[in-house]
């Protein structure tokens, strides 16, 4: 490894991230940028073949767009990726974002964690200049020095309730640690990556009317055992990744409409959960 990935290796073993120039070609930007604009807003052209969308948002946009896919498995980041793990990367979820989220603090883990931990990263790629009135990613620096945070290491059930009591206690502990928020303003082509166990969300967008044109791609890096945090109440709950890949030519695809969780299957299964704590 030459001094400049000696260094860049170091900055994140200590910070939990680190910023680069991607080294994606512009017009694969642009392209998705361009491909996915349809897609956004409250008037927009619901995609087909993925798993969830909303006005602002697109998961796995990989499965309908080649430039989504070109820079989830850029050759110039998972080269970074291999020399900061000194393990192969796996990009296993793609998100597309037009506006900020302005979501709460947490840990990546909470959502999809590792054996080992922290055997998975981040990496959120800028497909514009972002300033901070845009909502930008807000992240706190040393905060994947912290023990792991899954929802039994914090005392609370493993169940989709314990989420926003999970948000407090984040925030208790930015609190007690002192960890101080740094912004990601990025310059177009830019992209910061970020460990599985740093505090980031999405900062205050002062500025509705501005977009915030971005992509994440989440990678597991080597072969760990992924499993879900959210879904372990009765013991860790394994699932089998994702594989980002060209599926153009494979004859599967995504349903078309992905199935609504209506309100009465809401409460039908906040029932069921309130039975299993009473038969326990």
């Amino acid at each position: 490894m030459d001094g400049s990935l000696q260094r860049l290796k170091a900055d994140f073993e200590r910070e939990g991230f680190v910023i680069l120039d991607s080294g994606i070609d512009e017009s694969i930007l642009d392209a998705t940028v361009g491909d996915l604009q349809k897609h956004f807003g409250n008037d927009r052209d619901i995609p087909v073949h993925v798993p969830y969308s909303d006005p602002w948002r697109i998961q796995d946009a990989w499965h309908i767009n080649q430039s989504v896919l070109a820079i989830a498995t850029a050759p110039s980041v998972l080269e970074v990726l291999q020399s900061l793990y000194q393990k192969p990367p796996q990009p296993f979820q793609t998100l597309n974002f037009y506006k900020g989220t302005q979501q709460p603090v947490h840990s990546d883990s909470i959502h999809f964690n590792s054996e080992p931990f922290g055997a998975m990263c981040g990496v959120w790629m800028a497909l514009e200049d972002i300033g901070p009135d845009q909502g930008p990613l807000i992240y706190y620096p040393g905060s994947h020095k912290l023990a792991e945070m899954n929802y039994a290491d914090l005392d609370l059930e493993a169940c989709e309730a314990s989420y926003p009591q999970y948000l407090e206690k984040i925030q208790g502990l930015i609190n007690e640690h002192k960890f101080q928020p740094e912004y990601g303003l990025l310059k177009k082509g830019q992209c910061l990556i970020w460990s599985a166990n740093i505090l980031h969300g999405g900062a205050v967008q002062h500025d509705r009317e501005l977009t915030r044109k971005s992509q994440v791609t989440h990678y597991y890096l080597g072969k760990p055992k992924a499993w879900r945090p959210v879904q372990s109440a009765a013991g860790r709950f394994y699932f089998e990744p994702e594989v980002v890949r060209d599926v153009s030519g494979e004859s599967y695809k995504y349903p078309e409409a992905v199935p609504t969780v209506t309100f009465v299957d809401r409460v039908k299964s906040a029932i069921r959960r309130r039975v299993l704590r009473l038969s326990e």
